[in-house]
């Protein structure tokens, strides 16, 4: 089974070191705004949940991509970006679900996780294993959506008391 970037938000203390190694790893300075995962913060519920990067069963940012730049992997389900056919048309950061690919209005490209080659930097250096690297099971799916839907439920819950 092929690895990929796990998340347990649970773990996650929003502390963002993450987002500063993958910054660094990626660009060579610490700005959390070009990291390829962002930390979103729900104050009113005390949680951190980092959004990583796929795999998507269905991935939007490869349906809109007018040149087909985006591609994703059939196997393991993760998405890719070809630079060289990237026409900077934005269709897939709009079509994100996570919403961790961006656009780089300095160096004008999209940027977008690639896994740092298989060694992601933001897994080795979570603190809390938040974030780690690895094969996901069956039953880590089943866990991962079960959590979700508890958390979302939470939300519900709370948006009621208002």
């Amino acid at each position: 089974m092929p690895s990929q970037l796990i998340v347990d938000y649970t773990k996650c203390t929003g502390c963002r070191i993450c987002e500063l190694a993958c910054s660094a790893a990626k660009e060579g300075k610490f700005q959390p705004s070009l990291a390829r995962l962002k930390i979103v913060k729900y104050d009113d519920l005390g949680l951190d949940v980092p959004n990583v990067c796929g795999p998507c069963e269905t991935a939007p940012c490869v349906d809109v991509c007018p040149v087909y730049a985006m591609r994703m992997d059939p196997v393991t389900k993760m998405t890719y970006l070809d630079e060289d056919k990237c026409i900077l048309c934005k269709s897939c950061v709009g079509a994100c679900v996570n919403g961790v690919i961006l656009l780089d209005a300095v160096r004008m490209r999209i940027i977008k996780c690639d896994h740092c080659g298989g060694d992601p930097e933001c897994a080795r250096i979570c603190p809390t294993g938040a974030i780690t690297y690895g094969e996901v099971s069956t039953t880590g799916r089943v866990d991962r959506h079960r959590k979700i839907a508890g958390y979302l439920k939470e939300i519900e819950r709370t948006a009621k008391q208002r």
